[in-house]
């Protein structure tokens, strides 16, 4: 494998990003092309993860969301490299100058994310930070993991 290149996405790469998360029948939604950090292999993206800030009530959170690796290159580090380049370099003001880091996810690979740290969150929570969770019928029956990655600094 070559060199895979992390670094954040333009608005000139939003085909590409489309492309990729189409294959897991993931759209674009709400997501701006600047919201995603890219793994380029070769100058093709082969990778792609958004990192957005949600809010639910009081609480505003940060949350990773539409993680997307190239099915032929799956297994091969590169989602954890984006992971880790969306923690390490979280340049929010209030969340980077806080004592504390905290992102949540939801996935149907929760086994990735304990590789990384993260945990999972009871139902309870999930209620109180999704709304479209709140209003979905398949809740009780849902194939998604709600986690959290917790940090002191």
């Amino acid at each position: 494998m070559t060199e895979i290149l992390i670094r954040k996405a333009e608005k000139k790469d939003l085909p590409a990003i489309q492309r990729l998360l189409s294959t897991y029948f993931l759209d674009i939604e709400e997501l701006e092309p600047e919201d995603f950090v890219l793994a380029e292999e070769e100058g093709k993206v082969v990778g792609c993860a958004a990192l957005i800030r949600n809010r639910s009530g009081e609480k505003t959170f940060m949350e990773l969301h539409s993680i997307a690796v190239h099915p032929n290159l799956r297994g091969k580090g590169i989602g954890t490299r984006l992971m880790e380049y969306l923690i390490n370099t979280i340049d929010e003001p209030e969340i980077s100058e806080a004592p504390a880091l905290e992102l949540y996810v939801r996935t149907t690979a929760p086994g990735f994310f304990e590789k990384l740290g993260f945990i999972m969150v009871q139902n309870t929570e999930k209620l109180l930070l999704w709304e479209d969770c709140r209003n979905c019928e398949h809740f009780g029956k849902c194939a998604q993991h709600s986690m959290r990655y917790f940090r002191v600094s």
